[in-house]
């Protein structure tokens, strides 16, 4: 297996989904699940921010201009369908479906052409800049991928090839509560269902390490172990994967860019 991980920056005016993520640089989305096939792609993603860009966001979706994962100037069309099935304040899970008709390419499409199937995908937008990852049976058609992808670059876009190699993103997604030790996996859960986390707080300390039959101080420190992992976890995942060995291009990441009109 193989994992290939590039970045496309947009300039303002170019995507209208990007514009949102421009103009309201603390929203955020990442996929949570993505299947892709020759007749299209399927995604749940998680996106993050104000409600004024949630709204914006939906707006965008349900009357789309253009395909979100295309990079290139094709008049493409496509069917498309969009819905929120979960919603609270601020964080939205969103379902989307679009097929891969007439000469609409985008990058999944792409990547099947070029490496084959069974191409898994994930995206992360953030400001300016959108984070694809893709994990791969093997390397054999990336070139060809490469050479697509900035035949397709429109003006506007920039892409970085940030990473070609063996896993190690998809290996350090796959972390859960279980890896923490027992005895604090046990802490942070019994400390969820008693409503400690609530606002305001259903339980005190000393009241749950009276449930639990331990000492306050051990609680306490059994709980901060499990949140410092916890923060620790998220944020690497919201920052993506460290920089490992660059396959892509001798001395560094190598850029692509077409500037706007």
């Amino acid at each position: 297996m193989r994992e290939f991980i590039f970045t496309i920056d947009y300039e303002r005016g170019v995507d209208p989904v990007m514009d949102v993520f421009i103009d309201h640089p603390s929203a955020h989305s990442r996929t949570i699940a993505c299947n892709v096939t020759e007749e299209g792609m399927w995604r749940l993603e998680r996106v993050a921010g104000p409600e004024t860009a949630l709204e914006r966001l939906d707006e965008v979706y349900d009357d789309p201009v253009q395909c979100t994962e295309c990079i290139g100037t094709r008049d493409c069309k496509t069917d498309w369908c969009y819905e929120v099935i979960g919603s609270e304040p601020g964080v939205r899970t969103v379902y989307s479906y679009r097929s891969e008709a007439g000469d609409c390419h985008s990058i999944p499409r792409l990547a099947i052409e070029h490496v084959g199937p069974g191409v898994l995908c994930e995206t992360e937008r953030r400001q300016s800049r959108c984070e694809w990852r893709l994990l791969l049976c093997d390397d054999a058609g990336v070139d060809g991928l490469f050479e697509a992808m900035e035949a397709e670059l429109r003006p506007g876009l920039t892409v970085e090839f940030r990473q070609l190699g063996s896993p190690s993103y998809w290996v350090d997604e796959a972390v859960t509560l279980a890896e923490l030790p027992p005895e604090q996996q046990a802490a942070v859960e019994a400390a969820v269902e008693h409503g400690y986390y609530r606002t305001p707080r259903d339980i005190s300390l000393t009241e749950l390490a009276e449930r639990l039959d331990v000492s306050r101080s051990t609680l306490q420190y059994r709980l901060q172990r499990a949140e410092a992992w916890i923060v620790r976890s998220f944020v690497t995942r919201s920052m993506g994967p460290v920089q490992a060995d660059e396959e892509v291009a001798e001395g560094g990441r190598l850029r692509i860019g077409r500037s706007g009109v």
